[in-house]
C-alpha cells in the first residue's frame, strides 16, 4: 500500500507560520536535529502525513524535517495530495 501525504508550499502561508514560530524557536530545532539553520524561504515546505504535520526544508543532501507543528495554526488551503513509493 502506499503512502499518501498532503504537501503544501504555499509561501504566504509558510512566511506567516515561521513568523509565528520566531527565528530563535527554528534556531534551536534546527540544533537539536543537528541541522544547519536554514536560509531560503523558498526551500521550506509544509508534510501532512497520518500522525502528524511537519515543516521540512529542502536541504543540500535531501529533505530533511525541521520541526513538529502540531501546536500551530496550520492552512486549511493549499495542499496537494502526494503518493509516496
Amino acid at each position: 500500500m502506499k503512502n499518501v501525504v498532503y504537501i503544501n508550499t504555499d509561501r504566504y502561508v509558510i512566511k506567516h507560520l515561521l513568523q509565528e514560530i520566531g527565528a530563535h524557536r527554528l534556531r534551536v530545532e534546527c540544533e537539536n536535529a543537528k541541522l544547519p539553520y536554514p536560509k531560503r524561504m523558498r526551500l521550506f515546505y509544509l508534510e501532512c502525513n497520518d500522525d502528524c504535520t511537519f515543516l521540512k526544508y529542502k536541504y543540500q543532501q535531501g529533505d530533511r524535517a525541521v520541526m513538529k507543528l502540531d501546536q500551530y495554526e496550520l492552512p486549511e488551503t493549499g495542499w496537494t495530495r502526494v503518493s509516496l513509493k
